[in-house]
């Protein structure tokens, strides 16, 4: 379940980015220009990226020692450094970067998942 929660959290931080872009391509037609502004407040980045880190700290580390399986781990680390390193440059590589760590987590968690659910067929069997 914390991979499913892990990997939903990273979703949201993708769409956090995909959305201004969005609004700023409608926000003359729209007025929703201001919306977009409001977006990018270092509060919000810190909001979503704490629960990220929090639930990769948890869930990987117990689940390793289940499967042994020690690509979620890289993976999510990888993505957990690239996130950071969005939040902390900003600017025009937030968005890419960003996107691309997110993507690293949602694999993490997603592999992570995968071996939990090998392991206990293996078990089950």
């Amino acid at each position: 379940m914390r991979d499913v929660v892990g990997a939903s959290l990273s979703v949201l931080c993708m769409i956090h980015c995909f959305l201004p872009i969005v609004l700023v391509a409608a926000g003359a037609s729209f007025g929703l220009h201001h919306v977009e502004e409001t977006m990018h407040h270092d509060w919000l980045h810190i909001a979503l990226l704490t629960p990220i880190v929090l639930l990769l700290a948890f869930s990987l580390p117990k689940a390793y020692n289940d499967h042994g399986n020690l690509k979620p781990t890289v993976l999510a680390i990888l993505g957990v450094v690239l996130l950071v390193i969005a939040v902390v440059l900003g600017g025009v590589i937030e968005t890419p970067v960003t996107i691309i760590g997110s993507a690293f987590v949602i694999s993490a968690h997603l592999l992570n998942r995968r071996s939990l659910k090998n392991i206990t067929s293996l078990i089950a069997a």
